[in-house]
């Protein structure tokens, strides 16, 4: 091993160590000051964004199928057309089926993989499936698609508004949104709630944006007024994500800041594990009640994994138990598919904490 490589191993094993806490002696101190998170605040988001009428046509909703044979079905629409196209589907069923409308993050597309994963899983379930596709919107500098969260939210509102002449009710309705899609479906469900007087049944946050909405209040991002059931998948909550708790139930994935990489003492960093809370819902919906969660005293047990002490337990994904809201630890494999199963509710398997006692399990060190 090269002393360049051992080095940067020993730096990346320094910074995985002062952030992955989990289960240690360590705790927080006030001389250290806490995090406040990237970007917590961001003056002139809430000023006005308008959409013009040549760029509405740009505002697309995916309607997206998984045939028996396995086959994927797509079919992009501008918003303002969709409901009539979708009044003229004879395979959407609104009156009989739950509706899924999954509204993809900045620089996100419906034509990336993990969108299409976690569309195809609905469909498999039986869902109708709804696809937001914002590329042309949500890829302005990040205040500024933070400004078109809101009417964007509006555009998506007012297509469930019309769906719902079409036999659509709110109880059948289930918004997810990753990242900044999760404040996205939040004015969508505003919206929605304005112009029916109903709340939509479900709203799923994939670690929704921190950065420029730490600082805002409930009516201007995602929270847990916003629909009946309101579910956090928290996975970079000091980075692309927030610690604050925002659904009924929120579930800190591996204390929510860093997740495990292949080499489990070496998290993947800020993007990868923002992105993560895509790829857990998606196997979540493919291996129902495997992802089994903790219940936590407070976000701090959570971030530091000491909640093993506690016998409630709830589920990541559509199995999730609203009749237990809180706050959850879930601790996951370092692997795809990432579940642990019950194995996940033992101290002594903290994917952090088990690989660094492993690494130094010898009594003798010599070099």
């Amino acid at each position: 091993m090269s002393a360049v490589f051992k080095i940067v191993a020993a730096v990346v094993y320094i910074f995985a160590s002062v952030t992955q806490t989990q289960a240690g002696t360590y705790g927080p101190r006030s001389e250290f000051g806490y995090p406040a998170g990237l970007i917590p605040d961001c003056p002139g988001v809430l000023k006005n964004a308008s959409i013009s009428p040549r760029m509405m046509q740009e505002l697309q909703i995916a309607i997206h199928r998984v045939k028996s044979n396995g086959q994927i079905v797509r079919k992009l629409v501008p918003v303002e057309n969709a409901p009539k196209i979708i009044a003229g589907d004879k395979i959407i069923d609104l009156r009989n089926k739950k509706t899924v409308f999954y509204a993809v993050g900045f620089l996100d597309s419906s034509y990336y993989p993990f969108s299409q994963a976690i569309g195809t899983s609905y469909s498999k379930r039986g869902y109708n499936v709804f696809i937001s596709e914002t590329l042309a919107f949500l890829t302005y500098i990040y205040p500024k698609s933070v400004r078109l969260v809101k009417v964007l939210g509006k555009k998506i509102g007012e297509f469930l508004v019309k769906l719902t002449e079409q036999g659509l009710q709110s109880e059948n309705i289930e918004l997810v949104g990753a990242s900044l899609g999760a404040h996205v479906v939040a004015h969508a469900a505003k919206y929605f709630y304005q112009a029916t007087g109903r709340k939509v049944a479900r709203i799923t946050g994939l670690d929704p944006a921190g950065p420029c909405f730490k600082a805002l209040s409930p009516e201007h991002k995602l929270y847990r007024t916003d629909a009946d059931k309101v579910d956090i998948v928290h996975t970079n909550i000091d980075g692309f994500g927030t610690a604050e708790t925002l659904g009924h139930l929120d579930i800190y994935v591996n204390g929510g800041e860093f997740q495990p990489s292949d080499i489990p003492y070496i998290p993947c960093l800020v993007i990868c594990s923002h992105v993560r809370a895509l790829i857990y819902w998606w196997q979540a919906l493919e291996h129902p009640k495997k992802f089994i969660a903790v219940k936590c005293n407070n976000v701090q047990e959570a971030r530091f994994a000491q909640c093993f002490n506690n016998s409630q337990t709830n589920y990541l994904g559509v199995e999730a138990k609203f009749d237990r809201p809180g706050i959850y630890y879930l601790a996951t494999d370092n692997e795809f598919p990432y579940f642990k199963g019950k194995s996940g509710l033992k101290a002594a398997n903290e994917i952090f904490t088990k690989s660094t006692r492993l690494i130094n399990s010898d009594d003798n060190f010599i070099v």
